[in-house]
């Protein structure tokens, strides 16, 4: 199915405009993520408090969320126990225990509910979380230098390599921009992009070897651009189709699932943005300052 009949784009000599589109966001968004410091970070990596509470009547969750987001302290979770809906486990920032309960008990009264439990999450536990999503991750990435090397040759690894690269810079940027803090769940999601960048990639890859070797030509740059023109109406189907799932999560399927689908969102479409843009025209850059003949 062809969205775009024989689409003639000239995406490679566009490069540079994104170059510098690119930088812009993700230069802008890594200083305000140095700007903001621990806020960037949820819970799961800074610490904080945590309460069990439990109501003498059925309260809704979405409610008991909207009321703590209007307290403005910050990254918070509320998770529900049992099948009443009348008992939560709610973690937030350090020090904001105290401006919860406070809220309960002009929201609900101070006899309606009853703390079963309040604790500090501890730092060690972030440290913890930092440095297996830091392993997930180089690990992640070594692995796609090797399989893309394996398979195609080693110049196109590190085109789709520092295409994930970008788009996970780019999509943090995005979440300090927009005042957003990461949590475990946005880690799920960078290393969900970081598997779709690629697979998009390789689609793309896969069109350029098939037609370096029809051709046999050493016009890289034509052959690059004529590749991401065929594979267009196979990207932009595949991008709409997953879109359309994450917009749902976005918009039903509740604060838990917010910061997750939002992150999705954003990086899916980054990453179909780097595919065409940013993995191919590394490779034709690095080409122009060392030719080389490609072997595929």
């Amino acid at each position: 199915m062809e969205i775009i009949k024989n689409p003639k784009f000239n995406f490679i000599g566009k490069r540079r405009i994104m170059y510098i589109f690119s930088s812009v966001i993700i230069i802008w968004g890594m200083i305000t993520f140095g700007i903001r410091g621990k806020k960037n970070f949820g819970v799961d990596f800074i610490g904080g408090d945590l309460i069990q509470v439990e109501f003498k009547r059925s309260v809704d969750v979405a409610e008991i969320r909207e009321g703590i987001r209007k307290l403005g302290i910050g990254d918070f979770t509320v998770q529900s126990l049992g099948e009443v809906g009348n008992e939560f486990i709610i973690k937030s920032s350090p020090g904001t225990s105290g401006k919860i309960l406070e809220f309960f008990k002009k929201q609900y009264g101070s006899k309606s509910f009853t703390v079963k439990g309040k604790s500090i999450v501890s730092p060690s536990m972030s440290i913890t979380l930092r440095q297996k999503a830091l392993i997930a991750f180089l690990c992640g990435i070594v692995g796609i230098l090797f399989y893309l090397t394996v398979r195609f040759e080693f110049r196109f690894a590190v085109g789709a390599t520092l295409a994930v690269f970008h788009d996970l810079l780019f999509v943090i940027s995005i979440l300090a921009l927009t005042g957003k803090q990461i949590n475990a769940s946005v880690i799920a999601a960078l290393l969900t992009i970081a598997g779709y960048s690629v697979n998009d990639t390789v689609v793309i890859f896969d069109r350029i070897r098939e037609n370096i070797r029809k051709t046999r030509s050493d016009n890289y740059e034509e052959i690059f651009n004529r590749s991401i023109n065929e594979t267009l109406s196979r990207t932009i189907l595949t991008v709409l189709t997953t879109l359309f799932v994450v917009l749902c999560l976005f918009f039903f399927g509740g604060e838990s699932l917010h910061l997750f689908s939002f992150s999705l969102l954003t990086g899916f479409i980054i990453g179909t943005y780097s595919s065409i843009f940013i993995a191919a025209s590394v490779i034709i850059d690095w080409h122009k300052v060392k030719p080389y003949k490609f072997k595929l």
